[in-house]
């Protein structure tokens, strides 16, 4: 216990110390408090240091304020941006595509941090406007090819990438589109799974590539048309027929909301054909003619008229029948590789029946339903068997019969000679000849004897059509250039082949 001596000597000290604090309620302490600051920078101004702080004190409020002012000038900014990148985000889904890109330019146009999101935003208007061109562009920028990028972008360009890739691709494209999916990572939205898929069947893995498109199917229902090809190479047939008609059903609902989209018609017709709707297929092409007349449609409709060719062979029906399909189809596209080869087998005896030939055709003739066909296949089949003779007569007569048969011998010339299992130069130069009796003069034509002549490495006949082909213009004159060069020099000739050769390369480099 503390003796009574010791708490006396504390009481003491603590009565001390509190006569040794200042007096609040005097004039005397206000009057310090109020000195005190005035009389420490008076008792330090001849320190320097104390000198040199007290005169930066200006410079220190005035960079205070001067960050202060540019942090409230950026977040001012970006406010700014992000209200046009929610602007053009309601106008987009309001329909308002114009107004949507005049503000994500301007987005761009700033700098800031809200580039990304616009290029992005900018880049799927692209999609949705079909510039497909300059959404890929902007989508290479978010997501370029050598690291990861925004991972958004990296999905959507390989689904821009996917819709291009087949079969034939480089390599390198394939690998490309490999690349992006990896980095999207996404394995399970429908819109990964549509990109995989296509990725699958590039690469003939036709398993994996119907198990991605399975997944996406219902939210990309043109899928069905790929899912249907694949079933038919597995031996599905029931099971592709009834992917086809869901396919069907599809396209031509979109064509009724999309009547002049050609890529949902031409869709639509090729799966109507796949189904052995020929009708409709026909009416489909024919309407997609009548409104874009530039577009695919001859030639889907000389594929269609192949296709019934080939099914009316399988039904054993006549050859004026058949050859009537054959001229349809070369009617819409005289250059029809399928219709072409079909029309060469009627001399190569490829036809069902019990009867000869040439009694068959001879029949057709008579009859009078397709003679113009069956005096070209006759001509054909004559001189296989060495009757020249016979065979320029019925060429004639099919020439003289069909005002555009002149071009489909014309190209009959060029495939029989350029036939890489057995070119047959002699048939094919007499096929050109009767096409140049009438239409002397034709570049074409004159173009393909050409090049028959230079097959046979008759250097003088085929100088003389390619000069005057080169003369008359109209076509590419690189080739022309380049078979002249090959000429002059067999001919000796080398100052005239190497400007030959000059000019080929010339034309390469003005060349788009």
């Amino acid at each position: 216990m503390l003796s009574l001596r010791k708490i006396r000597r504390r009481f003491e000290e603590q009565q001390r110390k509190l006569r040794k604090r200042p007096k609040l309620l005097t004039l005397t302490f206000y009057w310090k408090l109020i000195t005190a600051p005035i009389n420490a920078l008076l008792s330090g101004w001849n320190k320097p240091r104390t000198r040199d702080l007290i005169l930066g004190i200006p410079s220190i409020v005035t960079g205070i304020a001067v960050l202060y002012l540019v942090g409230r000038a950026k977040i001012e900014e970006s406010r700014i941006s992000v209200n046009y990148l929610d602007a053009a985000k309601r106008a987009v889904v309001e329909g308002r595509d114009e107004e949507a890109e005049l503000l994500l330019r301007r987005v761009i146009q700033r700098g800031d941090s809200n580039v990304s999101d616009a290029k992005f935003s900018m880049a799927l208007l692209y999609e949705k406007t079909e510039r497909k061109g300059e959404a890929s562009v902007l989508f290479s920028e978010l997501a370029p090819d050598e690291s990861r990028g925004n991972a958004d972008a990296h999905k959507r360009l390989a689904f821009l990438l996917a819709s291009e890739i087949n079969t034939q691709s480089p390599e390198a494209d394939k690998t490309r589109l490999h690349w992006h999916l990896v980095a999207s990572n996404d394995r399970t939205s429908p819109m990964a799974c549509m990109a995989w898929g296509r990725y699958f069947l590039a690469t003939g893995d036709l398993a994996q590539a119907e198990k991605n498109f399975q997944l996406a199917v219902d939210q990309f229902p043109a899928l069905w048309c790929d899912l249907g090809e694949i079933q038919v190479a597995f031996g599905r047939t029931e099971k592709a027929i009834a992917s086809y008609r869901r396919a069907a059903a599809y396209l031509a609902t979109e064509l009724q909301k999309s009547p002049k989209d050609a890529k949902n018609r031409v869709d639509y017709a090729q799966t109507l054909l796949r189904l052995g709707d020929f009708v409709e297929a026909r009416k489909v092409l024919e309407a997609g003619k009548t409104q874009r007349p530039d577009g695919p449609w001859n030639w889907l409709l000389a594929t269609l008229e192949v296709s019934l060719h080939d099914l009316l062979v399988k039904q054993n029906a006549s050859v004026s029948e058949l050859l009537a399909h054959i001229r349809l189809a070369l009617s819409h596209d005289p250059e029809h590789q399928g219709a072409l080869k079909r029309l060469m087998s009627y001399a190569t005896a490829e036809v069902e029946g019990n009867e000869e030939l040439r009694t068959i055709l001879a029949r057709v003739i008579a009859e009078g339903k397709e003679p113009a066909m069956a005096h070209l296949a006759m001509g054909n089949l004559c001189w296989l068997e060495g009757d020249s003779s016979t065979a320029a007569f019925h060429f004639e007569q099919a020439l003289s019969m069909k005002k555009d048969m002149a071009v489909v011998l014309n190209n009959l010339a060029w495939m029989i000679a350029h036939d890489e299992r057995q070119p047959d130069l002699e048939r094919a130069l007499a096929l050109v000849n009767a096409a140049l009796e009438q239409r002397p003069g034709n570049t074409s034509f004159l173009d393909t004897r050409g090049k028959i002549y230079f097959l046979q490495e008759n250097w003088k006949a085929a100088l003389t059509d390619f000069e005057t082909t080169l003369k008359q213009g109209g076509r590419d004159p690189r080739p022309v250039h380049q078979h002249l060069a090959k000429i002059y020099d067999e001919l000796g000739h080398k100052e005239i082949a190497e400007q030959h050769r000059l000019l080929a390369a010339e034309v390469v480099d003005s060349g788009p």
